[in-house]
């Protein structure tokens, strides 16, 4: 079983990043790039088939959408960093639609002692420094791995059908439309939905519409109808239902609470 990670998978420029003790994620997939290094410790990841444990100082690469997961082996310290492709379109390109014999590899000292002034201890760097961090790491990665055409129709399947979301989540969309968009039929698609995902495809649709919303909520002072409206949902009432379902609380009083926090902090 694995999970989806929507917050993760929208938005453009997208990044973050965040030093972790002990860090225990579970198998879980999104549409962005994410990068581990190992400050102190051994961590266990595992990407598809592949599973090695990285220890101090090596780094790991997970790829648009690859199913990966990663665990402390005892006591550890990593940073994760998780940016959409469009820091890195060149490396974006040609990874696209490819996996990599492993994710593990390791940095050349001098890089390495850029990425640790310049990424890995800041929270975020300017945007062309970023940019320069992550085609440094993509660089070193490329160099130590060899790619081949995914061949698994599952994972290609489930590229594209995320792809498709996160590009229209914000429309009145269903699977009939995306079966439609991606050529298949629509009972074979659906079947292979529930088999991929585990979830019914509402649910995985209004995933990326609550995530949006909450990152609207967060970050402007648009009215609710308006935000509810802009993340896709067709009413304010189904806004309010998917969002009490997912967060206990609803939308005016989240914003409320963070409002309090600000105010407080």
């Amino acid at each position: 079983m694995f999970y989806h990670q929507p917050h993760n998978s929208t938005g453009n420029y997208s990044y973050n990043a965040f030093i972790y003790n002990n860090v225990n994620y579970k198998p879980h997939f999104h549409k962005n790039f994410e990068l581990v290094h190992v400050i102190s410790g051994h961590v266990h990841c595992t990407a598809g088939e592949k599973s090695a444990t990285l220890s101090t100082g090596d780094y790991a690469l997970f790829l648009s959408n690859e199913v990966h997961s990663v665990c402390s082996v005892g006591s550890s310290q990593c940073w994760i960093g998780v940016f959409s492709g469009d820091f890195v379109h060149t490396f974006e390109k040609q990874v696209k639609n490819k996996t990599g014999s492993t994710f593990i590899f390791q940095c050349e000292k001098s890089i390495n002692d850029f990425l640790t002034m310049n990424l890995i201890k800041e929270i975020e760097p300017p945007l062309h420094l970023l940019k320069a961090c992550l085609y440094a790491a993509c660089f070193e990665f490329s160099n130590q791995v060899t790619f081949s055409e995914q061949k698994n129709k599952s994972d290609l399947l489930m590229r594209s059908i995320t792809d498709y979301i996160s590009e229209n989540y914000n429309n009145k969309i269903n699977l009939s439309d995306i079966s439609e968009a991606l050529g298949y039929n629509y009972h074979y698609l659906s079947k292979c939905f529930h088999k991929i995902f585990k979830m019914p495809f509402t649910d995985f649709l209004n995933s990326y519409r609550l995530d949006a919303a909450l990152g609207l909520l967060t970050e402007t002072d648009k009215e609710i109808t308006e935000i509810a409206l802009e993340s896709g949902f067709q009413s304010i009432r189904s806004f309010n239902d998917v969002f009490k379902t997912y967060t206990g609380t609803t939308p005016s009083k989240y914003r409320a609470e963070l409002t309090h926090r600000k105010h407080n902090n």
